[in-house]
């Protein structure tokens, strides 16, 4: 993924699709899950 992409995503100029997130979970070595989780979830 490109800087572009991952600005536009965060910027929210551009949707998220699977496969975006998991190549943003594979890149911060986390599960797609953990990212779609509620931060305050246990």
């Amino acid at each position: 993924m490109s800087n572009t992409m991952l600005s536009r995503i965060e910027l929210a100029k551009r949707r998220c699709d699977i496969d975006d997130l998991v190549a943003i979970a594979e890149a911060l070595q986390v599960s797609p899950l953990a990212l779609l989780q509620d931060p305050g979830a246990t």
